[in-house]
């Protein structure tokens, strides 16, 4: 990726997270996960399943233009 297209996913990433519903949260932002060969992670709660998997595609939609793939991992927290 070049600098400038590096530039212009930071500024949509930040962009985009203000546009989040309230049911979601952002834990964490990270720049590696150990183990893996991914160089980036982030970490998400939300207040329902429905309300994650109708806000995904949206997701999905704004980053697709510069991340090649990406996996989800869904869990439920135990009460």
């Amino acid at each position: 990726m070049s600098k400038e297209d590096a530039e212009k996913a930071r500024k949509s990433w930040e962009k985009f997270k203000k546009t989040w519903p309230s049911g979601i949260r952002l834990v964490g932002e990270y720049t590696h996960a150990w183990g893996t060969e991914y160089n980036g992670l982030f970490l998400i709660e939300s207040d329902s399943s429905d309300e994650f998997l109708n806000w995904w595609p949206t997701f999905k939609d704004q980053v697709r233009w510069y991340v090649s793939e990406t996996k989800t991992v869904i869990a439920q927290k135990r009460v």
